[in-house]
């Protein structure tokens, strides 16, 4: 393997580093923290404040009349889009960028870009194959931003330039850089608007083919009944070798890659335009979806390492980008589906089938729904399994810098922390409460000489 560099990054609170540095010196010495990403839960950037002049043009700077959309605009809340914002107050950002300095840490600038957002702007959200906005029945999973509209494209990049030239940030770590979660089934089939086809196009696919794919494989999937799913399962088939058992054309898988190339391009030029305003490399990536749900959430990890600068991701454990919950937040929203579509399908034979889809199928999950949205699951052996599928998918181009949660049971925290270890990444991108002696305790156990300060 490359010597790739070591990193220990904090996804923290701006607000927390701005007024705790001595939080900072801690985490650097007892678990080797190199740099931190920090966000503002207000406005879901690290505090940017975008330039008068930028702000201006800006295409989601009347958020604050879309309260019927956004009803948190009463408190305040920036709904989270593409890009940066106007009129937010930068201190603790320019607080936090010193003191981290200061510890000799590395700061990375932090941006959302396309997975939330439509809801507030559907002139700007994605569209299905069809032309139509997205369900609000999975709008929990995100309701995303379509990736190639010119002018959330052009506002996004001018924001990163922008901000790269006016703060002292040595990379960035962008959010939000993939379509909705999978659990969103709607989104599978967006977006696929006349910007998507034409970029599609640009990058060498038959987008109206592929188009034309999806929307079959939608509807073969909505006509699926209990006999041939039955069959299906009967197959002893899994992945996408299941698909053409269901009715789904094979044209489906091209589908999905040619939505990851559309978002990998874009990282790519993103990148290259934040190089050439700093006149030298710094890096620049993103966190990505579980490797279980990964192209089906927008990322192809090959085209990913040759974009970005490192891979990562969003949580170890639960929530829309949670690592250890990737596979079963989606199988069970799969399984619901298939079950309220039709009715004498067994639950059991649905689950069975959404696993097995996703490659799970032979991990001790449960077999009902609710089990799967809410019970006791074996969240260790399915971050390591993750873990070990992202080494194992990934060429070496670029570091691997894995979640690790640190805010459960210690034990858990020292074996995600292991996994990583174990699997030879180089590092971690960690959420701790930096006054949990047991949590860092934890992580140092687990990670070992990755723990170690340079």
């Amino acid at each position: 393997m490359k010597d790739h560099r070591r990193r220990m990054i904090w996804f923290c609170s701006t607000q927390i580093v701005a007024e705790r540095p001595d939080a900072l010196k801690r985490l650097r010495d007892e678990i080797g923290l190199t740099t931190i990403m920090p966000e503002s839960p207000i406005c879901h950037t690290s505090g940017f404040r975008a330039s008068d002049g930028l702000a201006a043009r800006g295409p989601f700077e009347d958020w604050r009349q879309r309260a019927d959309r956004w009803p948190k605009a009463a408190d305040g809340i920036y709904p989270p889009v593409a890009g940066i914002v106007g009129g937010f107050d930068d201190g603790q950002l320019l607080r936090a960028i010193e003191v981290a300095h200061d510890a000799g840490i590395e700061v990375w600038g932090h941006i959302g870009l396309w997975s939330y957002g439509g809801e507030v702007f559907p002139e700007f959200a994605m569209r299905d194959v069809d032309g139509a906005e997205l369900s609000a029945r999975w709008k929990a999973w995100g309701t995303g931003l379509c990736p190639s509209n010119p002018q959330v494209d052009a506002w996004t990049a001018d924001g990163l330039a922008d901000v790269t030239a006016r703060y002292e940030v040595d990379g960035f770590c962008v959010d939000h850089a993939r379509y909705p979660q999978p659990a969103n089934l709607h989104a599978l089939v967006a977006c696929a608007c006349q910007h998507c086809c034409a970029a599609g196009e640009a990058l060498g696919f038959d987008a109206q083919r592929l188009v034309a794919a999806a929307r079959e494989a939608r509807d073969a999937l909505r006509s699926l009944g209990a006999r041939r799913l039955r069959r299906a399962l009967d197959s002893e088939l899994r992945g996408p070798d299941l698909l053409p058992a269901l009715g789904v054309p094979r044209a489906t898988w091209e589908w999905l890659l040619m939505r990851a190339a559309l978002l990998a391009a874009r990282m790519a030029a993103f990148r290259a335009r934040v190089q050439d305003v700093r006149g030298e490399p710094i890096p620049f990536g993103s966190d990505v979806f579980a490797p279980s749900i990964a192209l089906l959430g927008g990322h192809d990890y090959h085209r990913w390492e040759q974009s970005t600068d490192f891979l990562t991701g969003g949580s170890s454990a639960g929530g829309v980008v949670g690592w250890a919950t990737a596979s079963t937040n989606a199988a069970a929203e799969w399984a619901q589906a298939l079950v309220d579509q039709v009715p004498d399908v067994a639950q059991e034979d649905a689950v069975e089938l959404a696993l097995r889809l996703l490659s799970q199928e032979n991990i001790d999950l449960p077999r009902n729904i609710v089990s799967l949205q809410s019970g006791d699951l074996p969240l260790v052996d399915l971050y390591t399994r993750e873990v070990a599928r992202l080494v194992a998918l990934t060429e070496d181009r670029v570091p691997l810098y894995p979640p690790i949660s640190a805010g459960g049971p210690p034990e858990r925290v020292r074996q995600l922390a292991a996994a990583v270890r174990d699997h030879g990444c180089h590092g971690a991108m960690i959420g701790i409460d930096p006054d949990h002696a047991e949590s860092r305790q934890a992580l140092r156990d687990g990670l070992g000489e990755l723990a170690l300060p340079d």
